[in-house]
C-alpha cells in the first residue's frame, strides 16, 4: 500500500523515468558490454548432445583411422583445403536447394489428396484407446501430411549429398571410386550429414551479443571452419576407402 500511494504521489514523467532507471542499473553487464563482442551459451544441453555425438562419432572413426581421424592430405595448403571444400559445398547446397524447391512444389499440389489416406493409415496402425489418451499420438496422427514428406526429403537428400561430395572431391583429383552406386553415395551422405550435424548445433547455440554487427558472420566463418577440419577430412577419407574397396 505505501508503494502504491508513493508511486500515485509522483507525475508520470518522474514515474516513468524512475522505473526507466531501475531496469538499466538491472540490465546485465553482457548486454551493455559496449562495442566488444561478449560470447553467449544459448542452450547448455545442445553442447551436451552436440559433445556426446561428435565423442561417439570419433570412437567409431577412430576404429579405422587411428591419429589421422581429421587428416586430409600431408602439406595441404590452407588454400587448396578452403578450394575443395568449397568445391564439395556449393554443389551439395544447390542440389539440396533444387531438391526442397521441387518436394515443395509437389507437396504443394499433392498435399489434399495424400492427406486424408496418410492420416487415416496412421490412425488405423494405432489403437483407438491409445491414440484418445495421449496427445502424442494424435499429434503425430494429424501431421502425417508433413512427416511423411520430411522423411521422404531426408532419405533422398542422403545419396544426393554423397554423390555431390564425390563430384567435387573427384574435381579435384582427390581419390574416388569410378563407379560410385546408390548405397556409397548413402553412406558418404550419412557421414556428412552426421560429422555436421555436432558443429551446425554447438554453433548455432554460440553467439555473439545482439549488439555487436558481426554475430551472423563470426557464426558463418565458425561452420566454414569446422567443415574445413572435421567434415571434408571424414569425407575425403570415406571417398578413399570406397575406392580401395572398388
Amino acid at each position: 500500500m505505501t508503494f502504491y500511494l508513493s508511486s500515485q504521489a509522483l507525475s508520470p514523467s518522474d514515474y516513468i523515468a524512475r522505473h526507466l532507471q531501475n531496469f538499466a542499473s538491472s540490465t546485465p553487464t553482457s548486454a551493455i558490454g559496449g562495442g566488444h563482442p561478449q560470447w553467449i551459451v544459448g542452450n547448455e544441453g545442445a553442447f551436451v548432445v552436440a559433445g556426446a555425438l561428435f565423442v561417439v562419432l570419433a570412437c567409431i572413426g577412430a576404429r579405422r583411422d587411428k591419429w589421422a581421424l581429421f587428416t586430409l592430405i600431408p602439406g595441404v595448403s590452407f588454400g587448396r583445403r578452403l578450394y575443395v571444400w568449397w568445391s564439395c559445398a556449393w554443389r551439395q547446397w544447390l542440389a539440396s536447394t533444387l531438391l526442397f524447391v521441387v518436394g515443395f512444389f509437389v507437396l504443394r499440389l499433392s498435399l489434399g489428396k495424400i492427406a486424408t489416406p496418410l492420416m487415416a493409415f496412421a490412425a488405423n496402425g494405432v489403437p483407438h484407446d491409445i491414440a484418445q489418451s495421449s496427445p502424442a499420438f494424435s499429434l503425430a496422427i494429424a501431421g502425417m501430411p508433413l512427416i511423411v514428406p520430411a522423411l521422404v526429403y531426408v532419405l533422398l537428400s542422403l545419396p544426393l549429398a554423397g554423390y555431390m561430395v564425390r563430384r567435387g572431391l573427384a574435381a579435384h583429383a582427390m581419390p574416388a571410386p569410378r563407379h560410385f552406386g546408390f548405397w556409397r553415395a548413402t553412406l558418404l551422405g550419412l557421414t556428412t550429414y552426421a560429422w555436421t550435424l555436432p558443429g551446425s548445433l554447438a554453433i548455432a547455440n554460440v553467439g555473439i551479443s545482439s549488439s555487436h554487427p558481426l554475430a551472423d558472420a563470426l557464426r558463418a566463418i565458425l561452420l566454414v571452419a569446422w567443415g574445413m577440419y572435421i567434415v571434408l577430412p571424414r569425407q575425403a577419407r570415406s571417398v578413399a576407402r570406397l575406392a580401395s574397396l572398388a
